[in-house]
């Protein structure tokens, strides 16, 4: 059962530009802000996702980029104005997480967050907030930093994995395990990715987050106190370009570097929900209903003797014959056509357009 309790608070980060799901993500538009995968947006289905575990809209918090911010309420037009938080520029998740905070315990010292991304697909919403509950019990019993682990489902090399240690005396739902962390492991070649898997206390990085308001302050001022600081001047000044001077001054770097791997109160949840991070057009595809030749297509498709692909075409008709594990994407300025398998490196081809001085593609 969702937790209503109403000192858990959801943080949304809607600030990434999406790169590596280009053309069809932009930066004047990236994919947090588009219908991948279904009629809403994947910050529309967040949105939706949060409100299950917390008391209502004034205690979900989003923090998007300043070019978003017109989007971030058309899109969800629920969205308090006070919890609305547009980052005068990029700097990573830490100093989001770092302001985001500041507010918070402003507003209760005593809160719970429940910090996720707005471009996660999590369908199973039941689940998720079981796991919630479970972390939200840990963080407030044993003052611990909790996140949520997937069991992988292949030897996946675009994510990190987390090793789990010791199993957590118990917290919450008794049949979701709760274990400490050993080691964050960076995003692994494909050998090593076999053996996480085959060793079996292994998991996903979810990239996820569930702890005390009090708990994550306590760790930025030992791990990042620059960033504290300047998130405290960032509640404090309600001028414009001072609260950018703050901002510019936090370091750009992420929560998971910053304080997931130093800290010694790690745990992680071991997810029983379904979760992609829908960082690929391949992760996409694996996390997409298949049709016949295990192909998946949004929009019309006709095709022959053709397996494994993923197409994106929603305004035209793409037919296939004798190609296998292709992704192809139409736009009205722009058609991709990748191996599926090399979908991480879309952002190479970001860069070769930028060096032809095709800006406007990007």
């Amino acid at each position: 059962m969702a937790s209503v309790d109403p000192r858990v608070y959801a943080v949304i980060m809607a600030g990434g530009g999406g790169t590596r799901f280009w053309p069809l993500s932009r930066q004047r538009k990236p994919k947090q802000f588009l219908s991948i995968a279904g009629e809403q947006s994947l910050l529309q289905t967040t949105w939706d996702r949060a409100l299950e575990i917390v008391y209502g809209p004034e205690n979900v918090i989003v923090v998007t980029a300043n070019d978003y911010e017109s989007m971030a309420h058309e899109q969800l037009p629920d969205l308090l104005q006070e919890n609305l938080l547009v980052e005068p520029q990029a700097r990573n998740t830490a100093p989001c997480v770092a302001w985001a905070t500041a507010v918070i315990r402003d507003r209760d010292v005593d809160a719970v967050e429940v910090v996720m991304p707005s471009d996660h697909l999590i369908t199973d919403v039941q689940a998720f907030g079981s796991a919630v509950t479970t972390a939200v019990e840990a963080s407030r019993d044993h003052g611990v930093l909790a996140t949520f682990g997937i069991t992988p489902r292949y030897p996946e090399t675009g994510y990190g994995y987390i090793e789990a240690g010791t199993t957590l005396s118990s917290a919450g739902d008794s049949s979701i395990e709760v274990f400490r962390v050993e080691h964050f492991r960076e995003k692994p070649d494909f050998e090593t990715a076999e053996g996480y898997v085959s060793a079996g206390n292994y998991y996903w990085n979810s990239g996820i987050f569930v702890w005390t308001a009090g708990g994550i302050w306590r760790s930025l001022e030992e791990y990042l106190p620059e960033v504290c600081s300047a998130a405290k001047r960032m509640i404090e000044d309600v001028d414009p370009e001072a609260r950018a001077v703050a901002y510019a001054e936090m370091p750009g770097i992420s929560i998971d570097f910053g304080v997931m791997e130093q800290a010694k109160n790690v745990v992680i949840v071991r997810a029983g929900f379904d979760w992609s991070d829908v960082g690929s057009w391949a992760a996409l595809h694996e996390a997409s209903v298949k049709s016949e030749g295990d192909n998946v297509a949004f929009g019309e498709i006709a095709q022959i003797d053709s397996t494994g692909n993923l197409v994106h075409a929603p305004d035209t008709r793409v037919v296939l014959l004798g190609v296998d594990n292709l992704v192809v994407v139409h736009t009205d300025d722009a058609v991709l056509v990748a191996s599926l398998e090399r979908s991480q490196d879309v952002k190479l081809l970001r860069e070769r357009l930028e060096a032809l001085g095709l800006d406007h593609l990007l």
